[in-house]
């Protein structure tokens, strides 16, 4: 239950939805804020969560500046 699972790459499949501005990920909900963590999980696909780093980027990211 505990065990890793390795990060592979999967590219996201946006849809624009016409009641709300911004698209999401069909495959993984990710919604396409105009914000650093948002175009980092964009650009390391829909399995980001398991990338070796995750949680030092989304930490690094979402700090004020």
């Amino acid at each position: 239950m505990d065990e890793k699972i390795k990060y592979t790459f999967e590219a996201h499949s946006p849809i624009k939805v016409k009641n709300i501005s911004w698209s999401y990920c069909k495959y993984c909900g990710l919604l396409y804020l105009n914000n650093a963590i948002t175009k980092w999980c964009i650009k390391m696909g829909c399995n980001n969560r398991y990338y070796p780093q995750y949680k030092r980027m989304i930490n690094k990211l979402s700090k004020k500046k």
